[in-house]
């Protein structure tokens, strides 16, 4: 018998070991007017029916037909997490525009498609779809961002307290947009470039061996260096994939430091593009901040304190000061 999710779990965990799965959505989040792209099913006396074959539009006689049979369920016959995530991704520009799904929804869906984003391109860093897909992520994360004052502090209270790259570089994506925000860039272009180079900084790391990555102790010289050359194996994964020269350069630049300290160029001051410089803040914040294998995740105020005073001259002393502003609202929240 075919399992049925439980409708009132907003995204509740499957397990698909057993075969496929009816996962309930909401049809708010469906696109109007538009093909759908998985089969959609009403439930009714027990059974699933087919309502929607992939490739036929979802109109708005049909929402609102839905809407006065009291039936606002739909679902989709999901093989694997994947299937749920492809769901999202492409109904996401409705779901962040859509006035009638709160903002914690939308950032949930939200963060569900940019690390399932994020964890498809460290796992297939060849492909050349992902920089597309990270695309359509960063632009809908921008927009919520300006949607909601609240929807930062949902964002960022959505990742847990161990670390993944993946999670972190969703993380990063969004302490970087609003940095820079904060800092007066509102441009859509430049935020949208900043954005894919922020989500894609460490995309580099799929190309450095994981007994490195993973490595409990301190590094050997060796392996350090196979380590700092995770920013160009990065470049050049996502030039495969028409990635604007900001993001090329975020990736490239995310270890440069203002003291010309930082690798692997050893750029100093005004050399490094304000964008690189911001994500050099927020990699470093959100890295201290979570648990990894090697080091037990600080406190928000003990990294503070290292990125202000112990690692002084690293960073411009601005950008810290309004990614401080920003970390203060969402305490304050």
């Amino acid at each position: 018998m075919m399992t049925i999710i439980n409708p009132n779990e907003l995204f509740p965990t499957i397990d698909f070991t057993d075969g496929e799965r009816f996962v309930p959505m909401h049809s708010n989040y469906i696109q109007l007017d538009r093909p759908v792209e998985q089969d959609i099913y009403l439930r009714a006396h027990g059974q699933f029916i087919i309502y929607k074959r992939q490739g036929q539009a979802f109109n708005t006689p049909d929402k609102k037909q839905l809407e006065v049979s009291g039936n606002n369920i739909v679902y989709i016959l999901a093989k694997s997490d994947g299937d749920i995530r492809k769901f999202y991704e492409n109904n996401l520009g409705n779901i962040i525009e859509n006035k009638s799904i709160s903002s914690e929804e939308k950032a949930s869906v939200l963060y569900k498609c940019a690390v399932g984003i994020a964890r498809d391109i460290f796992e297939k860093p060849d492909a050349k779809e992902t920089v597309g897909r990270s695309q359509v992520v960063v632009e809908n994360t921008i927009q919520l961002l300006a949607q909601s004052s609240d929807a930062f502090i949902q964002m960022i209270s959505l990742s847990g307290h161990d670390y993944y790259t993946y999670t972190h570089c969703v993380n990063v994506l969004t302490f970087t947009v609003t940095l820079l925000s904060e800092m007066g860039f509102k441009d859509p272009k430049f935020l949208k470039e900043a954005g894919m180079g922020a989500l894609l900084h460490d995309v580099g790391k799929s190309k450095v061996p994981i007994e490195i990555l993973n490595k409990p102790g301190k590094l050997t010289e060796d392996e350090w260096q196979i380590m700092k050359q995770h920013p160009e194996f990065g470049a050049e994964i996502v030039e495969k994939g028409k990635m604007p020269e900001r993001g090329v350069d975020i990736i490239v630049q995310h270890h440069e430091r203002m003291n010309g300290k930082g690798y692997p160029q050893g750029l100093i001051g005004g050399a490094i593009p304000i964008a690189s410089q911001a994500v050099a803040i927020t990699d470093a914040y959100d890295a201290m901040t979570t648990n990894r294998c090697y080091q037990k995740a600080m406190s928000g105020f003990r990294a503070l304190q290292i990125i202000t005073q112990e690692m002084s001259g690293h960073y411009n002393p601005k950008l810290v000061e309004a990614f401080i502003r920003i970390l203060n609202h969402k305490k304050d929240k």
